[in-house]
């Protein structure tokens, strides 16, 4: 199997996504043709190949124990969206749960805000995360405190298919608090994603980096409520140069003091992004929305990793 070999270029000092990406359809899926490939093309030693190529099917064995499913970038099952990551799409993607939502052709929403909001974000978020369910659309995530959270628990709620975005191995949950919840999300029919082996515990830019999924594996990415710095700048910038279409939610005249509101309208203001009163607003995008656009969502991508 192909991911095998990607990931066993992942456990190789030095050789980053970008490099692994280079040569996806290139490395060979026999453990001695790799370690040769890895030798001649690549310069790394043959006994490093060797305990990469160890490593890569331990890693698959935890997998297995875990029922966690990785995913290689030259897989049919690798969603459509993500190839709109040119050069720093994830290698290989690791999921826990159903394949379903993420490889959808319709619609997917991202709601996304601080993990302290008022109590209208807190309303506005769950009532977003019901409405996205009861119109079959899936909602993507990040699964930490505040707007991910009620997001989520509006979706599943209304029998919703939910995505959480993982910045950490799937082994585990962060935060800890959060496990039954995520376990609920798979159990009800959602998954949980991340393009970290288990094991692999989350940093500071592994929190950075999935930003860039959740804009990535949505259509809509819906702010509830940011301060002017935070993670969820870091997803707006993505989908915005992933050119999905950004809505903020319209700040009520009492939350405007409030720090964890003010970023929504910088969002508005640089990232070409669209004001939305409420969750019934989103209805009408819901019931005009293309399906079969825009074209980089959902036809069939020739996979080019030159760089």
């Amino acid at each position: 199997m192909k991911v095998i070999s990607l990931i066993a270029l992942q456990c190789l000092r030095g050789i980053g996504a970008k490099k692994t990406l280079a040569v996806a359809n290139d490395v060979p899926c026999d453990p001695v043709e790799f370690a040769n490939y890895v030798n001649s093309k690549l310069g790394h030693p043959l006994q490093k190949a060797k305990h990469a190529w160890d490593q890569a099917l331990q890693i698959m064995d935890e997998c297995q124990k875990s029922d966690i499913y990785p995913i290689a970038v030259t897989d049919e099952d690798y969603p459509k969206r993500l190839h709109t990551i040119h050069k720093d799409r994830p290698p290989v993607i690791y999921i826990k749960g159903s394949l379903e939502a993420i490889q959808t052709n319709s619609l997917v929403v991202a709601i996304v805000g601080t993990r302290e909001p008022t109590d209208r974000g807190i309303k506005a978020a769950y009532d977003f995360g019901c409405v996205a369910a009861k119109n079959n659309v899936p909602v993507v995530s990040g699964l930490a405190y505040g707007c991910d959270y009620y997001g989520h628990s509006g979706c599943i709620e209304q029998g919703g298919a939910a995505i959480a975005i993982l910045a950490h191995g799937l082994d585990m949950v962060y935060p800890a608090e959060h496990r039954d919840f995520a376990n609920q999300i798979v159990e009800e029919g959602g998954c949980l994603l991340s393009e970290y082996q288990p094991g692999k515990q989350a940093t500071r830019w592994s929190f950075v980096a999935r930003d860039r999924l959740q804009s990535a594996l949505s259509d809509i990415v819906i702010v509830i409520q940011t301060g002017e710095r935070g993670g969820t700048h870091h997803t707006a910038k993505s989908a915005q140069t992933q050119q999905r279409k950004i809505l903020c939610v319209k700040p009520h005249e009492s939350d405007l003091a409030d720090p964890q509101v003010r970023g929504n309208s910088n969002i508005v203001d640089r990232l070409d992004a669209d004001w939305i009163e409420n969750a019934d607003d989103l209805l009408p995008l819901i019931r005009s929305w293309n399906w079969d656009h825009p074209e980089l969502y959902h036809a069939n991508q020739q996979l080019d990793f030159d760089f």
